[in-house]
């Protein structure tokens, strides 16, 4: 079995795949995220950690089978995508590659998504339940990069608890998206002092 996985390190939604195949003890290698398992291309990083899960995983912890689980679980990770990776994408990107001033009305969108999942996570220890799901992974991959970037997520502190947490007992978190993490910031570094 040969997977090829292309990614950008720096990435957000490419950690995401990361985390999930560090969870799964998938072990990708090679460098946006596209995914090739025998033949199979996929981009997109929830449809590829779904495809992970799905055809790789020893069971089905990160993303259940239970139609209802999985439902939570899927709509976790279409808020993470449409709205809160969306959203900060929306308001830090057009400053960092176009040098174009903060939009306030777009930081106000940013902390309308935080405080969803705010609420969404003072109600269990993990984004869909009690347990570690794809969800996590994903959602963590978009909180920290928010972070990174200097948004203020101790004003969310189901966010700020469920954050410590999951970089405390996710599988591989350091080697899948802190490290990777530290290139994204120093990008960012890089792109808003040379403004």
């Amino acid at each position: 079995m040969t997977i090829d996985f292309y990614y950008a390190p720096g990435s957000s939604p490419c950690r995401t795949v990361l985390l999930a195949a560090k969870a799964l003890g998938l072990n990708p290698q090679h460098t946006i995220p596209t995914l090739v398992d025998n033949g199979l291309a996929l981009s997109e990083s929830r449809a590829i950690i779904g495809y992970l899960s799905n055809q790789y995983g020893k069971d089905d912890s990160l993303y259940p089978k239970d139609p209802k689980k999985r439902a939570v679980v899927d709509q976790r990770l279409y808020f993470d995508a449409a709205t809160l990776y969306s959203r900060y994408a929306d308001y830090y990107f057009p400053h960092y590659f176009a040098g174009v001033p903060l939009e306030p009305m777009k930081l106000d969108k940013l902390k309308e998504a935080f405080d969803i999942l705010n609420t969404i996570l003072g109600t269990s220890k993990y984004a869909a339940g009690d347990k570690l799901t794809l969800a996590d992974l994903s959602l963590v991959a978009s909180v920290s990069t928010a972070d990174v970037s200097g948004f203020d997520i101790s004003k969310y502190p189901h966010v700020e608890k469920w954050y410590a947490n999951i970089k405390a007992t996710a599988p591989g978190y350091e080697e899948a998206n802190g490290k990777n993490l530290e290139a994204y910031k120093a990008m960012v570094d890089f792109l808003t002092k040379n403004k």
